[in-house]
């Protein structure tokens, strides 16, 4: 897929547009470092399996401020060839895609396309919170790619990560400021700050605070009691006392007016303010405080709080929202700040996000207020969600980000008939309306109340936006933090899902035993896609079967056995299994519809159970192939879990159409091998039974899911009445080696009965016929004949054979003992070299004598070489001594032949009869 170019550009350049650039620069300044930009390089690379990924910010050029896979000095420097994809992505911002760089007219003629470097390239822009592109998030590699719309916008998610990154650092830069700014305006204004610890009961006053009172520098008192004794004028103990008092039991503010007594005998006055800080178990551990000196300004009880003290309060209170945490405490942060302009409280509308609702959070005095009217409401606590019209101030101003500073209710009233109503609840006299604005975007609204008269002048409405300038700032880093571990979780997620489809397609293609296949299939959906799954196939006649379940409590799975066999039973053809494997579509219920469930299952005992398992939602999804539905998967999920989510419903798809593939080739390789196998018994003919012997001949293909193989046997007589006993096999584990199996077993049938030859003579014969005849295969064989000696007064039979490269027959004597005949090595196997001279092998054997004749799939596995397996194979016939023919056959290979092996095995056992 590729991301056309817009054909028609701007009148201005986005590349050198001046608020554009001013965006990046700002982003630019506070970048502290490559680290960050590194890690998430990285974190990209990895996700999207690449080799190259770097950050690049525009400003009037470009600059990389981290990567991975980069050579050695780009970062911190352009991008050098790479730098031209990346203006693309920033000029269209959009998404960049470009699978096979050199076919692409855009950007094949590029240095870094013609060089080599880059044949695929993926970008997606940088867009700041100001709605600006800053840059580009890329990853590339010299080879060309296909990428996916998922890696697109997984992309494009990492880099809203970025984005994050970069805001946050220049909120933490603002903050560090604030920081400055606050240290400046206590310093500026003589502010002192003051310490007691409550289990030590010592108080520690800095340089400011002891200048206060007349010291050099910074002191330790051991007691509060030292402080009213040497410092505090009589008259103000008990009102000092009781303030302290009443601050430690209630865990709140402290504030009190006082004379100091100075070393050189002046009096001053001073404000003390103070906070009681708790330990970690919620015990009052210490009081932090400021001291000012207000002795000029107690002449006029009525003035207001000096411009110093109002730039203290609101450094204050920018330390404190520097450490907020989430959105709901920041109207309690910023109340203390409105409490300096004499507000009783206050409130913040924000927008969840850009273009989303817009919420109101309201300080606890204000909250138990609107429950007292209305104790019914239970949408308080996370804020209320406000409509976004003009009806009230809060709505206005974050719309159209102008303040209103509203000191006449009347007025305010007639202008918002729907405010009417709050000032009456709350008793309003004044309020201040003030856009929380940050580059330029308009977050929100910080609204401050008065419930006495309040005329608002110069020195209000500075420290009001001064008080909105901060909370902007926080809510700027908040949202940027909520969409950094938004854009988390949707990582997390989308890798779980690309987990979960990677482990599907493991357990897959893991074995061809169908439903060894579904069995684990429905193991691992639970409880990653719900709470518990029943898969159903339909047979040739479109039947439906079911074939495994799931719970994710193993003891409660017999009673979804129980219940799926019920169900496909008893289930109509409304019923979501028939439904999806008649149309091959999904079927979604996020809530259960009891009357469709009664349609479906008419049987009460059934739906019973079905309740019983307990689903809240449910989705069916096909196991389709070649568009045909071959079975269901229905996945269910309580109600406590919640409806199934877009990415479960997905993934469920996703897994229906491997399983669906999966089962077709399973069903067309067993319908081969069917095949395959029912060619090669048809060739393996019943032997002949001879006057002096017993023959008895086994076959056992390889386990299911293995290929068929070419393992033969054979017995006949010749014109001249010569039992001939012969056994190969042909190379290869396929239906041409089952093939090839017949043309070699006949042509060795016909050369032997023809040519009464000797087994190294029809041998012989044989390979010259593979040769001349084109077959293309090779393959092992031994020929033996039973020949009688008429002189032999004993009744022994001579055992003459010949070798080509197969395992050597056993003798299995009346006596009981075991031996392997193989007293020379076995000539060349057939189809190698035709000109092989091979030779004849001659023993006697006894009445009562067994010879073995097999394949080496019976001594031969994987966990065993094919001596280990020969000698146990002359253990096993040594325990077999005296059983019947038959018997002695299928112990053998009760013995010997797995149930997972690999190898298909023959068996040709002759026993002479013994002496009459």
């Amino acid at each position: 897929m590729s991301t056309p170019v817009r054909p028609a550009q701007p009148a201005v350049d986005p590349l050198t547009d001046a608020l554009r650039v001013a965006a990046a620069r700002r982003l630019l300044l506070e970048v502290p470092g490559p680290a960050a930009f590194d890690r998430l390089s990285a974190l990209t690379a990895r996700v999207l399996g690449v080799g190259h990924a770097k950050v690049t910010l525009f400003t009037d050029h470009d600059v990389v401020v981290g990567g991975y896979g980069l050579p050695a000095g780009v970062v911190g420097g352009p991008a050098l060839l790479t730098g031209a994809l990346s203006a693309i992505t920033v000029r269209q911002g959009a998404p960049l895609v470009i699978p096979a760089a050199a076919e692409d007219e855009r950007v094949h003629g590029l240095p870094a396309v013609t060089s080599g470097q880059v044949l695929s390239y993926l970008g997606a822009p940088l867009v700041a919170a100001s709605g600006q592109v800053v840059g580009a998030l890329a990853v590339y590699d010299p080879e060309p790619r296909d990428w996916s719309a998922d890696a697109a916008q997984l992309l494009e998610q990492l880099a809203a990560s970025v984005v994050a990154e970069l805001e946050l650092s220049a909120a933490q830069s603002a903050v560090g400021t604030s920081r400055a700014w606050l240290e400046v305006a206590l310093e500026a204004s003589s502010v002192g700050i003051w310490e007691r610890d409550l289990r030590t009961e010592v108080i520690h006053w800095d340089d400011r605070c002891a200048a206060i009172f007349g010291l050099a520098s910074a002191v330790e008192l051991n007691s509060l009691d030292d402080v009213l004794a040497t410092h505090v004028h009589p008259d103000d103990h008990a009102a000092i006392a009781e303030a302290m008092r009443v601050a430690v039991e209630e865990r709140g503010d402290y504030t009190v007016e006082f004379r100091a007594l100075r070393d050189d005998g002046a009096v001053r006055w001073v404000l003390g303010r103070g906070r009681v800080v708790a330990d970690a178990t919620g015990a009052p551990a210490r009081v932090l405080g400021t001291a000012l000196d207000i002795t000029e300004a107690r002449g006029n009880a009525e003035q207001r709080l000096t411009a110093v003290q109002r730039a203290a309060a609101v450094a204050e209170v920018a330390a404190e929202l520097a450490n907020a945490a989430r959105m709901g405490e920041l109207a309690e942060v910023v109340l203390r700040g409105a409490q300096v302009l004499g507000a009783q409280s206050s409130a913040l509308s924000i927008f969840d996000a850009p273009g989303g609702p817009l919420r109101l959070h309201m300080t606890h005095n204000l909250l138990a207020a609107v429950r007292e009217e209305s104790p019914d409401r239970q949408d308080l606590a996370d804020g209320v969600v406000l409509p976004l019209d003009d009806a009230l101030p809060a709505q206005h101003v974050a719309r159209h980000g102008r303040r209103l500073l509203l000191s006449d209710m009347a007025a305010a009233t007639a202008r918002f008939p729907a405010l009417e109503p709050i000032v009456a609840m709350l008793g309003l006299r004044a309020m201040a309306a003030m856009p929380l604005r940050v580059e330029g975007r308009v977050l929100g609204t910080f609204l401050a109340v008065w419930t006495e008269e309040h005329e608002f002048v110069g020195d209000d409405v500075e420290v009001l936006e001064a008080l909105a300038a901060q909370i902007a700032l926080t809510v700027s880093r908040l949202q940027a933090d909520a969409e950094r571990d938004a854009a988390v979780a949707a990582m997390a997620e989308a890798n779980q899902r690309l987990r979960l489809l990677a482990e599907a397609g493991r357990v897959l293609s893991g074995t061809l035993e169908i439903e060894q296949q579904i069995e684990e299939l429905a193991s691992l959906v639970v409880p990653d896609l719900g709470d518990w799954c029943w898969i159903v196939v339909t047979d040739e006649a479109g039947r439906l079967h079911d074939v495994a379940t799931s719970h994710r409590d193993p003891a409660r799975r017999p009673e979804v056995e129980e219940y799926v066999r019920a169900m496909v039973a008893g289930m109509t053809e409304d019923a979501a299994a028939r439904t999806v494997t008649a149309t091959g579509r999904p079927v979604l219920m996020p809530e259960i519809d009891w009357d469709h469930v009664t349609r479906a299952l008419p049987d009460p005992a059934v739906r019973e159970r079905f309740a019983r398992l307990g689903a809240g939602s449910s989705v069916v999804v096909p196991l389709v192939a070649r568009g045909q539905a071959l079975g269901a998967m229905g996945l269910f999920a309580r109600e406590e879990r919640g409806p199934l989510g877009a990415a479960e419903i997905d993934t469920a798809v996703e897994i229906g159409r491997r399983a669906g593939l999966a089962l077709a080739q399973a069903r067309l390789y067993s319908q081969q091998r069917d095949l395959a196998d029912a060619l090669q018994r048809s060739m393996l003919t019943d032997p002949p039974q001879p006057e002096h012997s017993e023959i008895v001949v086994r076959y056992v293909p390889a386990a299911e899911g293995a290929e068929i193989g070419g393992d033969w046997y054979d017995a006949f007589l010749q014109r001249g009445g010569t039992t001939v006993l012969a056994i190969g096999d042909v190379v290869g584990h396929d239906t041409r080696a089952a093939a090839a199996m017949g043309q070699v077993r006949g042509l060795l049938r016909g050369i032997s009965y023809s040519s009464g030859g000797s087994p190294a003579e029809v041998l012989s014969e044989l390979d010259r016929a593979v040769q001349g005849l084109a077959l293309n295969t090779m393959a092992t064989a031994l020929v033996a004949q039973l020949e009688p000696d008429p002189d032999d007064e004993a009744g022994r039979m001579r055992l003459r054979w010949a070798n080509a490269g197969h395992p050597p027959p056993v003798l299995l004597a009346s006596d009981g003992s075991v031996v392997l005949l193989d007293g020379k090595q076995a000539d060349l196997l057939l189809g190698v070299a035709p000109e092989t001279v091979r030779e004849d092998h001659v023993a006697v054997l006894a009445p009562g004598s067994t010879v073995l004749l097999y394949t080496d799939g019976l001594v031969e596995r994987r966990d065993r070489d094919i001596d280990a397996g020969t000698e146990q194979l002359l253990q096993v016939l040594g325990q077999c001594a005296g059983l019947p023919l038959g018997e002695l056959c299928d112990r053998v290979l009760e013995q010997m032949f797995l149930p997972g092996a690999e190898d298909d095995v023959a068996i040709l056992a002759v026993r002479l009869h013994p002496e009459a």
